[in-house]
């Protein structure tokens, strides 16, 4: 592979204090996702996925092993690492609720560094790519889940960061939005970027180039679209970009 991995987890490790006792969120996940690679986080509630995705994204600590972006370490150089990446963990509490959904992509994307000048094209961009053009005069507290979760993948992809880390974005959306939403992040695959998601659908980890099973905090990376799913089933489209080990 040429240059740097785009995500590199090296036996990445996390520990909570509870109750005076400790508990293990994530043990020794090791993985790595190429440039122009689709990854998937997979596995049961409470199996690390979210705070796998908290670390590549700099908002956890691991308390053990190593997580690069792209040549950044996201302990000891997270400024870098959140230039080079997007985020959507989920849309609770993650908009401004009065405010409409032009103004919150708007606010971000100032967030992000885009020039003004920009920022009304690459605005209107997305909401066509993700067919939320209706929803951007609202008040995004008045827009419904999948609505809103077509809206967070698209303030992820202002500026078009090389590494996207998403949770669940194709959660309460509908078989159409779905298909939009896959396609756009296909798109920034065949692009160079690359793509990492969380998700309990194994029609969407089938899809992807690489797959990760995350089981009592254990990361077991596998491929995806050539090398199935865990229990036998076949990837769901055909010709993957090849499967990272």
């Amino acid at each position: 592979m040429d240059g740097p991995a785009a995500l590199l987890l090296e036996r990445v490790c996390k520990s909570y204090a509870v109750r005076g006792r400790e508990a293990r969120a994530l043990a020794e996940v090791s993985a790595s996702v190429a440039p122009g690679q689709l990854a998937a986080l997979i596995g049961h509630n409470g199996a690390g996925k979210t705070t796998a995705l908290r670390i590549i994204a700099t908002l956890v600590r691991p308390s053990s092993g190593r997580g690069v972006v792209f040549g950044r370490d996201v302990v000891t150089e997270q400024s870098a690492v959140r230039r080079l990446i997007g985020v959507s963990l989920g849309t609770g509490r993650s908009f401004y609720l009065r405010l409409s959904a032009r103004h919150n992509l708007a606010f971000f994307a100032r967030l992000k560094g885009i020039c003004s000048s920009r920022i009304a094209l690459e605005i209107s961009r997305l909401a066509a790519e993700l067919d939320i053009e209706r929803f951007l005069p609202r008040p995004t507290r008045s827009l419904s889940r999948g609505a809103l979760a077509r809206l967070s993948v698209a303030r992820a992809c202002l500026g078009e960061p090389r590494l996207l880390v998403l949770d669940e974005p194709f959660a309460s959306v509908d078989d159409r939005a779905r298909e939009l939403l896959w396609n756009a992040l296909e798109r920034r695959a065949r692009a160079g970027r690359a793509v990492v998601l969380a998700t309990h659908d194994p029609s969407i980890a089938s899809r992807c180039d690489l797959v990760v099973e995350l089981g009592g905090g254990r990361g077991v990376p596998f491929g995806g679209r050539r090398g199935g799913m865990p229990d036998g089933r076949r990837a769901g489209v055909s010709g993957g970009r090849g499967a990272s080990e």
